[in-house]
């Protein structure tokens, strides 16, 4: 039986078959996630943002955990079947081989071993200033500019572009570019794309290379204090990055991690201005943004899913995952599971969150959990303590069709 073929087992058939990307779930996925949890955990559901026929729907959070740290579960399912079909942007294609979000071991541990020191707690923490700073400059600039303000397009991605940027020695008067070919490779990655937006993205990657082959190039003649020339240096095993691969590690930096904590901003904005008690509970103690902001991911995580495939066969949850299957491991479900969260549709920045799976577990934990923490921390109250009055300016979104990451497409806002 070929992979992602129904079986006997799949399903319940009394239970439609879930898509993630309906116009009836994407404003609020969570009812669903509910549903899925109390009657088929793992659910053989639709994948209308690939080519797949299908793919399986994790959503407990104890089988979340169990899959992350189940090694006949990877990225690579090249390694195990031949492509279904001809691979259609080769250049996208040979960048993402530098991306250690998309491979496994022994590629991905040798990526990630030597990007691995620059994301550290202590390093991290260096970047408070700079974070500040910038949260400082982009409200300042909101507040001079006409009524309402896109939140998004003013401050939520411009901050983390702007201090990734910082990382790794890109020039700032670069940034509208940078903003762009983030924006572009981001989208692809997601979406089941049209020719457009694919065309888009392969000019996008095909700017972004020839940019980083002139940064590299100056690096050679003169190293500086960033992350790009301590790229070109580091050593494991004995062995550097070849340019390939440090173009790939870059480009994965650059935009990993920019719309995830744009939307965990952005999110979390929404969800207090929703909240008025818990949001003047937080103006009065900023002090208590740490265990804040986990909660705001918890209840409305802008990573609702990260994926795998099945590189063998595997019985799970009395459901029979054949080799190949496409897996989605729905984080957001797992962080509205009762079993672990009491009360999980109840917003409380007061609460213990041992157990948030936003940055995922195992050894794809999220490379940049703690910079994307931090981020958040100061954002979130800079723009809470500087602007008392802000305000949305609609109650009605549009949610990005991205089964991955949960977003808005426009945060329209008053201050």
């Amino acid at each position: 039986m070929l992979a992602g073929q129904q079986n006997a087992n799949v399903d319940d058939c009394s239970i439609p078959r879930f898509n993630p990307l309906s116009p009836d779930v994407l404003p609020n996925p969570y009812p669903y996630y509910h549903h899925l949890r109390t009657h088929d955990p793992v659910h053989w559901g639709l994948a209308e943002d690939s080519d797949a026929p299908g793919r399986w729907y994790i959503t407990r959070l104890a089988d979340v955990v169990a899959l992350l740290k189940d090694e006949r579960f990877g990225r690579e399912v090249d390694r195990v079947l031949p492509p279904l079909t001809p691979k259609a942007d080769t250049l996208l294609e040979e960048v993402a081989e530098g991306w250690m979000i998309l491979r496994d071991p022994p590629t991905h541990t040798h990526l990630r071993g030597l990007v691995h020191r620059a994301f550290t707690p202590r390093r991290v923490n260096q970047l408070r200033p700079d974070i500040e700073a910038n949260a400082r400059m982009l409200i300042d600039r909101m507040t001079h500019q006409p009524q309402p303000v896109n939140l998004l397009a003013e401050f939520a991605l411009p901050l983390p572009v702007a201090i990734v940027a910082r990382m790794l020695g890109l020039p700032v008067e670069d940034m509208d570019e940078l903003m762009h070919w983030s924006r572009a490779l981001a989208a692809v990655i997601d979406l089941h794309q049209t020719e457009e937006i694919r065309q888009q993205s392969r000019q996008a990657v095909s700017d972004f290379i020839a940019y980083l082959q002139r940064i590299i190039a100056d690096r050679v003649r003169q190293p500086q204090d960033d992350l790009i020339s301590a790229l070109m240096l580091v050593e494991q095993d004995g062995r550097k990055l070849t340019q390939d691969e440090l173009i790939g590690t870059i480009t994965h930096l650059l935009f990993v991690g920019n719309d995830p904590v744009m939307h965990l901003i952005g999110n979390g904005i929404i969800t207090l201005l929703r909240h008025p008690d818990q949001r003047a509970w937080l103006q009065a103690n900023p002090d208590r943004i740490e265990p804040a902001v986990d909660e705001l991911l918890r209840y409305d995580s802008s990573v609702q899913m990260t994926f795998r495939y099945a590189l063998e066969e595997v019985q799970f949850g009395h459901k029979t995952i054949r080799t190949g299957d496409h897996v989605a491991v729905v984080l957001g479900s797992a962080n509205r599971d009762p079993a672990h969260h009491p009360e999980p549709d109840k917003l409380d920045l007061t609460r213990d969150n041992s157990n948030l799976m936003h940055f995922g577990l195992g050894i794809h934990y999220c490379l940049g959990a703690a910079l994307a923490r931090i981020e958040g921390q100061i954002t979130i109250n800079a723009l809470l303590q500087q602007l008392p009055d802000l305000r949305l300016a609609t109650d009605t979104f549009v949610w990005q069709k991205t089964a991955a990451v949960r977003g808005v497409t426009m945060l329209p806002i008053f201050i």
